[in-house]
């Protein structure tokens, strides 16, 4: 009785949707692979729609044929056969096997349940607008510089002194990861931080001066060759992945221009 009872107060299934983007690692073309939010519209928003939008239907008798239908369904499931599902697609069996050879072959085997659509379902979602895209890359990012020496986030750091940053991904990896300080330059028409490209004016962090290497935290100490009162952007190169496995490409971040004390 308790779905019923619910049924009295009608559930909207409003959603919006959106498409999160990540990087394809596995091609070399900067192509993106999508992954569409799931906003799951219940059997009580069905059911409730319903009666809100046909207010002469009595929709606990509209939920009890429902039930009877979901039974019937599942009955003929539990026979091995394949069902249409009110015209919107076939729900059939499959198995899921990943066995070396055919003597490995379960008679009785991880069955599990697929689902084929009709051209009219597919058809209602080709015209879908999208409400929100979202970006997701692997490079790092770095939220936060702190001076350890001082305790200041202001964007200057002491030389010789210990700094923190913070962030995501930021752990280095194996050779070729590392730390660097590239002269800053002033920024672009359209506002982009700018730095000096010519990587052999780049001042890199000794390995033996970094303490902490973390995802989220990285903490050295500030070259004493770098020049008083300039201003610099530390880029961040790693390939770092996992514990046990390593990025074929390595990515890298830049932080806003940092002074020098």
């Amino acid at each position: 009785m308790a779905i019923i009872e619910n049924l009295s107060t009608l559930e909207s299934s409003n959603a919006t949707l959106s498409v999160t983007l990540y990087q394809n690692h596995l091609k070399k073309d900067g192509s993106y692979f999508a992954r569409v939010s799931r906003n799951t519209a219940t059997f009580n928003n069905v059911i409730s729609e319903i009666a809100e939008e046909n207010k002469g239907l009595d929709p606990h008798l509209l939920q009890y044929s429902a039930i009877l239908i979901q039974k019937k369904i599942l009955k003929m499931l539990e026979q091995g056969k394949a069902v249409n599902i009110l015209d919107l697609g076939t729900m059939y069996i499959a198995m899921k096997c990943s066995a070396k050879g055919k003597n490995d072959v379960s008679n009785n085997g991880k069955f599990c349940i697929k689902f084929s659509p009709t051209q009219i379902a597919q058809d209602t979602v080709n015209s879908l607008n999208v409400d929100k895209v979202v970006y997701v890359d692997n490079n790092p990012e770095i939220t936060t510089i702190t001076d350890l020496s001082t305790g200041k986030t202001d964007q200057t750091i002491s030389k010789g002194k210990p700094v923190a940053i913070f962030g995501s991904k930021l752990k280095l990896g194996s050779s070729g990861s590392g730390i660097y300080f590239a002269p800053a330059t002033e920024p672009t028409a359209d506002g982009e931080l700018s730095f000096d490209l010519d990587e052999t004016t780049w001042i890199s962090v000794s390995k033996e001066t970094i303490f902490r290497n973390k995802p989220a935290e990285l903490n050295f100490f500030v070259p004493e060759t770098l020049e008083s009162e300039k201003s610099y952007c530390i880029i961040i190169k790693t390939n770092y992945l996992s514990n046990t496995q390593s990025r074929k490409d390595f990515v890298e971040t830049v932080s806003s221009p940092i002074t020098v004390m």
